[in-house]
């Protein structure tokens, strides 16, 4: 059986009248008749009853239709949805990333989408600075999808309106930077427990309070209170752009402890200082995040193809 003879069928159940199926499909009545007669023999009975200037459907011609007007249209939509997809990957993408995530797992993912799209212009960059709006990381407007850290094991604490949150990517186990020398350097691991009575970094006061206490939380599992700073690192460093120097040189110079993942330093140096891990914090998760309002089918095969990779957050 071929599409176009299930097309010559389906034309003439509609008009039953071979000579307006013929102008409609732009062929002769007799190449619409050898159509339907050829796949009359397939099936083994007639679709239609024919006289003098009349066509109507049998019994059996009814049900073909049925199915086939289902299939046809399924297959229509199937056509239109991947030529959409098809159009829209072959236009731009810009896609960026928290560096601490790692270059070597965001190539991989941008690699695999290039191949699957090789019409697709893709722009990666390293997100050196971010900004820290009332409810987290905002995308900048030059972007259409960036990989970004969320705290607590999955994207929950970045929701908000007008943005969209992709599935976890990768999970990384928290840690708390302290400068070389600190009481809590010498252990190989420590609770949030330990962490009580030490000054800790508040990364934002503008933070919703959800994403503020799952990045440091104010207080321990079991009740006891943290000193999470009243001033915020926005605050001591005057501006709301910042990079991981901003928080690595407060600890350096005394200001506080930074809670952040446990392998900050596998991809920067900072003389002076070291990340002790965290084994009871729920981990940073690694998701991809993008406005709302963006109608690029691009961004939802390439979040499709960043799901489908293995992602190897290696320096």
């Amino acid at each position: 059986m071929e599409l176009r003879e299930v097309d010559a069928f389906l034309v003439l159940a509609d008009e039953l009248h071979l000579g307006r199926t013929a102008h409609r499909l732009r062929v002769s009545q007799e190449r619409v008749g050898g159509l339907i007669r050829s796949l009359e023999r397939e099936i083994g009975a007639a679709l239609f009853e024919r006289t003098s200037g009349h066509v109507q459907l049998t019994d059996v011609g009814l049900r073909f239709y049925d199915g086939a007007k289902r299939g046809y249209d399924m297959l229509v939509t199937s056509l239109t949805e991947c030529q959409a997809v098809a159009r829209d990957a072959q236009v731009r993408l810009s896609v960026g990333y928290m560096p601490s995530i790692g270059a070597k797992g965001v190539t991989r993912i941008v690699s695999a989408f290039e191949h699957r799209h090789p019409g697709c212009a893709v722009k990666l960059r390293a997100m050196v600075h971010f900004d820290v709006g009332v409810s987290g990381y905002v995308p900048p407007i030059d972007t259409d999808v960036e990989l970004i850290w969320s705290p607590g094991g999955d994207g929950k604490a970045l929701d908000a309106p007008g943005r969209t949150i992709g599935p976890v990517l990768h999970r990384v186990g928290r840690g708390v930077v302290v400068p070389s020398g600190h009481p809590l350097a010498s252990n190989e691991s420590i609770s949030v427990e330990q962490l009580a009575g030490y000054p800790l970094l508040n990364p934002s006061n503008a933070w919703r309070p959800e994403l503020l206490e799952a990045w440091t939380p104010s207080m321990t599992p079991s009740g006891v209170p943290l000193n999470r700073l009243a001033t915020d690192i926005t605050t001591m460093t005057g501006r709301n752009e910042l990079t991981l120097d901003d928080f690595l040189a407060a600890v350096a110079r005394g200001h506080g402890l930074y809670i952040t993942i446990g392998t900050v330093f596998d991809r920067f140096v900072f003389p002076g200082l070291e990340v002790v891990p965290i084994n009871d914090m729920p981990p940073m998760a690694v998701v991809p995040i993008w406005r709302s309002s963006s109608r690029n089918t691009a961004i939802r095969e390439f979040v499709d193809t960043a799901r489908d990779i293995s992602f190897d957050p290696g320096p």
